[in-house]
């Protein structure tokens, strides 16, 4: 009777031992942010009372929030799941979550970022299902798998390449919204429609677009060399215009000619099938 008690308590204390094992190696890690660069007024905070000159080279982890001042632009790289960011003049980003656990040879990662001001231009390379990256804004949350985009804080989110799902609480009790952004069109926050998003808008944000493309060319992550293929620089003074199929936003060319890039388009499957002699239309998402 002894020895059978015996067993049984050895075989609870494995049982014990295995289970922890387990959990503790399943436990998400936190991955961490590297400042690539700063220019002008940029601090941020890891305690939420004492703020830091952001300088190069600085490692922030889960919890930190940074701010830039009126002339502050920084250059963040998220490692860990391979998304590049910039933070524009007068914005304010919180680490809320940089989960990353391993599942067998794959790494899943669990991004949640807090944007309560200003506003933020990312290159994130695909991720793998259930991979997830979210950017939390004031009334909503901008879910991103593998695209370019420009996020604000009030709500407008704008996509160059890819495709981008935002849930929305629109303001005055008019309800939630969910929709997907494709490329070259832009969430508006005040109808919660999706709109093209114009050449005026683009100009704005060429210089920010075309530098986080640059920094999400090639970087290193733990040991390893992530190459993510941008879609060429973004110039006003070289417009394509929205007809190259799948190329995402360009600023329309001269003439204006009919727009065969928006939803539903392909290779093989244009949008404007009418010729050089068909009429101007407005393409608008489904």
């Amino acid at each position: 009777m002894k020895q059978l008690y015996l067993r049984a308590v050895g075989a609870a204390l494995i049982l014990t031992i295995s289970t922890s094992s387990y959990h503790a190696f399943c436990q998400p890690t936190s991955g961490k942010i590297l400042v690539q660069n700063v220019t002008g007024n940029a601090s941020y905070t890891t305690d939420g009372k004492d703020w830091l000159t952001l300088q190069p080279n600085t490692l922030l982890e889960r919890g930190a929030t940074i701010k830039t001042g009126a002339n502050g632009v920084t250059d963040l790289l998220l490692q860990y799941n391979g998304s590049v960011l910039r933070l524009v003049p007068n914005s304010s980003l919180n680490l809320a979550k940089l989960n990353r656990e391993k599942a067998g040879e794959d790494t899943i990662t669990e991004t949640s970022l807090q944007l309560t001001a200003g506003s933020l231009v990312g290159s994130q390379r695909k991720l793998a299902a259930p991979s997830r990256l979210d950017i939390v804004i004031p009334g909503g949350v901008a879910t991103i798998v593998g695209t370019e985009y420009v996020v604000r804080a009030d709500g407008a989110v704008s996509v160059l390449s890819g495709s981008v799902t935002v849930n929305y609480n629109l303001p005055g009790n008019k309800g939630d919204v969910k929709v997907t952004i494709p490329a070259g069109y832009t969430f508006d926050p005040s109808t919660g429609q999706v709109v093209p998003t114009t050449p005026a808008y683009l100009q704005n944000v060429i210089a920010d677009i075309n530098t986080v493309r640059n920094n999400a060319r090639v970087f290193k992550a733990g040991g390893a060399t992530i190459v993510i293929k941008p879609e060429g620089e973004i110039s006003p003074t070289k417009p394509k215009g929205n007809n190259g199929v799948g190329n995402g936003i360009d600023p329309q060319p001269p003439g204006n000619p009919p727009i065969n890039d928006g939803p539903g388009t392909g290779p093989g499957n244009p949008g404007n099938k009418g010729g050089a002699n068909s009429r101007n239309r407005n393409v608008q998402p489904n």
